[in-house]
């Protein structure tokens, strides 16, 4: 078995060939798995929280900061996928987090037609 150590350095050598997304996709993207977050954080102090709604929101955003790091591989499309595995309609007052992420896109000046 692999000591968790040098699973490490062998994960963050690695890193030096990943490329970064844009600024404005990687500011939009965090901003939304943060607003996610605290959704969730919220939503834990109900009495009556359900957990497969925190399993679905976690689902959907656990990928994209690695995605937003490691862009060679990665596109919009496929961060817009996973936040879309989160059905806001089937929860109540939850977020609907492709609607957050493509509104603070366009408040952090992405223009998906120039690119």
């Amino acid at each position: 078995m692999v000591s968790y150590r040098r699973f490490r350095v062998a994960q963050l050598s690695t890193l030096g060939s990943m490329s970064i997304a844009p600024e404005p996709i990687l500011r939009a993207g965090n901003d939304t798995v943060s607003w996610a977050c605290i959704f969730c954080r919220n939503q834990s102090l109900a009495s009556t929280v359900s957990a497969k709604m925190i399993n679905d929101v976690m689902e959907a955003i656990h990928e994209v900061p690695r995605m937003l790091v490691d862009w060679d591989r990665h596109d919009l499309a496929e961060v817009r996928m996973h936040l879309a595995g989160f059905t806001a309609s089937r929860w109540p007052g939850a977020p609907d987090l492709v609607s957050h992420f493509d509104r603070k896109l366009r408040e952090f000046g992405y223009d998906e037609n120039a690119a």
